[in-house]
Formats: C-alpha cells, sequence, structure tokens
C-alpha cells in the first residue's frame, strides 16, 4: 500500500499560516508590479521557485522572502506578491503575454474564473495566455487502466490513489479538463481557445513549460481579442 504523506495534505495549522502570511501580505505588500516602461512586460503567475529573468515572476506572499535585502544572491525570487484569491493589484491592458502553470486547481471554482477574468483585464489586446493544470483526463485514463505516461504506475499502484492524490493533496481544491478550461476562457472573453502540447503554441515567448509537470499536464492557450 502507498504511504501517504500528511506534508500533502490540508492541516488547520497550514491553513492558519497561510491566512496570517495572506493578512499581512495583503495589508504591508500589497504593491502594482514593477512593469518596464519602453519594452514588452510578461508574466509568470504562480512562479513558485521557477523565475523568468526579465519577467514579473509573481507568487504568494512569502515573508521572509519580502523581507530578504535586495543583493544578488536574492536576485532569482518572485517579484510581485500577492494572494490570487483577490482581484490583481494592477492597471489594465499591461501585459503582452501570460504563463501560469500549474496554479488555477489550487483555488476554489469561483476564486479560479475571478482569476481568468483578472488576467483577461490585465492582458493587452492580441496578448496570449498559457495555462497549464493537472489533467484530469490524463488521471481518468489512468483510473480505467488505459495507456498513459509511465511516471503514473512509477507513483501509484493503483487508479484510486492517484485521484485521490489529485483531489486531496498539495491543497488542490479544483479540477479541469480541456472542456471545463475552455469553457472558463471562452466566458471571461478569450478567443482563438485550443488545447497544445508541451513546448507547443502560437507565442513562443511563451513556451517555458517545465519538463517535470508534462507526464499529468494539460496545456491550453488563448487570445484576448
Amino acid at each position: 500500500m502507498t504511504e501517504f504523506s500528511d506534508q500533502l495534505q490540508i492541516s488547520l495549522q497550514g491553513v492558519f499560516l497561510f491566512e496570517i502570511q495572506s493578512l499581512i501580505g495583503r495589508s504591508l505588500f500589497n504593491s502594482k508590479p514593477n512593469l518596464t516602461a519602453n519594452d514588452k512586460n510578461f508574466l509568470n503567475l504562480g512562479c513558485s521557485s521557477t523565475v523568468v529573468n526579465g519577467w514579473v515572476n509573481a507568487d504568494f506572499y512569502n515573508l521572509r522572502k519580502l523581507l530578504l535585502l535586495k543583493s544578488e544572491q536574492n536576485l532569482l525570487r518572485p517579484n510581485w506578491f500577492l494572494d490570487l484569491r483577490f482581484p490583481l493589484n494592477c492597471d489594465d491592458n499591461v501585459w503582452d503575454g501570460v504563463f501560469t502553470e500549474h496554479t488555477l486547481e489550487h483555488l476554489y471554482p469561483t476564486q479560479a474564473f475571478n482569476l481568468i477574468k483578472e488576467i483577461f483585464r490585465t492582458m493587452k489586446h492580441g496578448a496570449w495566455l498559457r495555462v497549464t493544470v493537472p489533467d484530469l483526463n490524463k488521471y481518468v485514463r489512468f483510473y480505467k487502466a488505459e495507456e498513459v505516461d509511465n511516471e503514473f504506475s512509477l507513483r501509484w499502484k493503483t487508479g484510486c490513489e492517484a485521484v485521490r492524490s489529485l483531489t486531496q493533496d498539495y491543497y488542490h481544491h479544483s479540477l479541469w479538463d480541456s472542456e471545463l478550461l475552455s469553457l472558463s476562457l471562452e466566458k471571461a472573453g478569450f478567443i482563438n481557445i485550443q488545447e497544445v502540447s508541451y513546448m507547443v503554441g502560437s507565442d513562443k515567448k511563451l513556451l517555458i513549460d517545465r519538463d517535470i509537470r508534462k507526464w499529468e499536464t494539460l496545456y491550453m492557450e488563448a487570445q484576448k481579442p
């Protein structure tokens, strides 16, 4: 039987610390992104430790990182801190492209849709959004013993374990497949919505997918008219 890790699952203590960080961050560090006046601005939303040089790299308030002095050692860290459950502190029509990898699933469905609308609002006309999430379809196929990436069987002995992990671990609060994500993007106002694949897309600048996640990932793109 697979050993379960409490660190991957929601705890009362974890929720409390998360909300405290959010409250302090929104009260003291809720700044607008630092945009480049004479160049294009790209957003890496929910970047975690994956920082792209020259982009605005946004992630949840990390008080330790916020308080670090700006030294050469600490340049590779998020430079815009926020709580994605709330409206983005950002003007309209500023992003030339947005990339967000495995972020929406950490929000409840209504929160995730509100974030999609905020992304739409803050993007420039004609700009592309590249969004990736764990693909429910791939997990269901593994559950049904259909052919999927070998990584599934390396991680879990049964399909039920895989689905349980997708729905209950890592602070996941919503599930996505190409149909639901397409409908949400369309409802927010996006056009040219399509499922793509790893490192394939209309805006080459946004092709920063992490190889380590491709086995479970749904890749979608959409454009603001």
